[in-house]
């Protein structure tokens, strides 16, 4: 029985030193790898970030958010958003990967959801609070 006993213990010291030689082993690649994905500045890469010299050129095919060429004056939903866009809502619909016929759709059945000015999509969802205890 001693001798069981021994080895039981034997074995739950082994697995419980090779775990932890495998954590060990797991923390110090997560911190060789992390180390080596350019963080480091010791001149190995270069230290140089690529940085345009010229900004893109706008495209036609999306919008810039960020007031520059917005095409709303105010998020906008329904119908409003529909008539207020026009012919621009093919544009507000490819911007936010959707068809003319889905967007147009989901501005008429959605009542929280409205295009904001730069054309990207959003809900305008209203929050009520709990009600107080008593």
């Amino acid at each position: 029985m001693a001798d069981s006993t021994a080895k039981q213990r034997r074995t739950t010291v082994l697995a419980v030193a090779a775990a932890l030689v495998l954590v060990a082993v797991a923390v110090m690649a997560a911190v060789w790898l992390t180390s080596r994905s350019g963080d480091d500045d010791d001149g190995a890469d270069g230290g140089a970030v690529a940085v345009p010299s010229d900004p893109p050129a706008p495209t036609t095919g999306t919008l810039a958010p960020g007031g520059q060429d917005d095409l709303l004056p105010e998020p906008m939903g329904g119908q409003e958003a529909i008539d207020a866009l026009g012919e621009r809502l093919e544009h507000v619909a490819e911007l936010n990967g959707m068809t003319p016929a889905d967007l147009r759709d989901a501005l008429l059945t959605t009542a929280s959801l409205k295009v904001a000015p730069s054309g990207r999509l959003l809900y305008d969802d209203e929050m009520t609070p709990p009600p107080t205890p008593r």
